[in-house]
């Protein structure tokens, strides 16, 4: 396979958090639009992987499983990808359970907040929009916000209430990067640091700690953005990673599964260095 043939969206959402396609709806996608290969990394939730594999069997889509975890360092918010996770792995299972459930009293605790401030919102529906078994986010707060007419949009939803600054704004339950790392380590994964601009100084931290990888194609990024942080990841031996960061229709505007170019040499670096892990664990056993 050659180092630019096909196309690679490394960074997807769907239904398992906050996206608003289907495991099964985003393979579609992604075969009908021509790609070769896309990583599932929803929020803090493994949900997804099994319907996306099971998905891509008929049309031969490499579906790399993931998951993108939350974390912060002081006033820094950090997102680090997870590729080839183990997804039946029983101790990433119950550490993500631990956050799904952090993710749930915390649209609680919003809507609370919301109810204080003159908005009532109905919990079942938050749940409904969610789904039961997904990990909550603050998009489907906004979605029953707008349902029942307090806010306009998506986006002042946000603005006005849910954001960081807002009145009903609730933070999450943190871990820092460097869990975030080990999670994905200990769950035989590649850790990688997802829209990295702003955060360029944590590096070497990062990668002392096991970072393999960096997100330099992603939408919004000028050609010569990305091309400074190639240069950056090879400076610290790292994987230039990129996607979409889709969410369906909510998210970063209208972008399309697979919108943003991303070098197929990405794919096989990270299946490359997965299977040398894979057989080094197995000698070590």
């Amino acid at each position: 396979m050659g180092a630019d043939v096909g196309r690679a969206d490394l960074h997807i959402h769907t239904t398992a958090s906050d996206g608003t396609l289907t495991p099964s709806e985003v393979v579609q996608q992604a075969a009908a639009r021509g790609l070769k290969a896309i990583a599932i990394t929803d929020h803090d939730t493994i949900g997804g992987i099994a319907g996306a594999l099971q998905a891509a069997v008929a049309n031969g889509l490499d579906v790399i499983p993931g998951v993108e975890l939350s974390a912060e360092k002081g006033l820094n918010e950090m997102h680090i990808l997870g590729y080839y996770v183990d997804h039946y792995n029983d101790g990433l299972r119950h550490k993500l359970e631990i956050l799904r459930k952090a993710r749930r009293e915390r649209a609680w605790r919003m809507m609370e907040k919301l109810a204080g401030l003159g908005m009532r919102l109905h919990w079942e529906r938050i749940v409904q929009i969610a789904g039961e078994g997904s990990a909550f986010g603050r998009p489907h707060v906004a979605q029953a916000l707008q349902e029942k007419g307090y806010v306009s949009s998506i986006d002042e939803a946000f603005d006005r209430y849910i954001g960081r600054r807002g009145p009903a704004y609730v933070s999450r339950y943190k871990i820092t990067p460097l869990e975030a790392i080990k999670m994905i380590t200990d769950a035989k994964g590649l850790p990688v640091l997802a829209h990295p601009r702003g955060q360029e100084h944590m590096l070497p931290e990062l990668v002392e700690a096991g970072l393999v990888g960096l997100e330099v194609y992603y939408p919004g990024y000028a050609i010569d953005q990305s091309e400074a942080l190639v240069e950056l990841a090879k400076r610290h031996t790292l994987i230039p990673t990129g996607g979409t960061d889709f969410h369906g229709r909510r998210g970063l505007g209208t972008m399309s599964v697979g919108q943003v170019w991303v070098p197929m040499q990405s794919v096989e670096r990270l299946h490359v260095l997965a299977m040398n892990q894979a057989d080094q664990d197995s000698t070590v056993l």
